[in-house]
């Protein structure tokens, strides 16, 4: 194994993480701590869905769990997409007024 392979496996962290009552170890090269909250996430989530839903079983209500936090990441990169939008019209705006200004057909051509 090279030094750089050796590096990225001491970098990997192990983290135990309890998610409806199961104990998982989830393994990654982010904070430990972040690791944990991502566990609390899910869990959280998928313990609402329970409560809000009875009778699912555990393969079906991750799977529901996973789908319902996939939609509001993809509701949030939309939404980011649109703000996108309207930060690059403005900027559009703001260069041709900018071009204006400089070219001396608007305002005051005297400083």
């Amino acid at each position: 194994m090279n030094a750089v392979a050796v590096q990225e496996r001491l970098q990997v962290q192990r983290v135990n993480v309890e998610i409806m009552g199961e104990r998982y170890t989830i393994r990654g090269d982010a904070d430990p701590g972040y690791i944990a909250e991502v566990g609390r996430f899910v869990d959280e989530r998928m313990r609402e869905l329970k409560d809000a839903s009875s009778g699912l079983s555990r393969a079906r209500l991750a799977v529901l769990t996973a789908i319902n936090i996939a939609d509001e990441l993809l509701q949030e990169r939309m939404a980011d997409r649109g703000d996108s939008e309207a930060t690059e019209q403005v900027l559009q705006r703001t260069r041709q007024l900018i071009s204006l200004l400089d070219e001396g057909l608007i305002g005051d051509t005297e400083f």
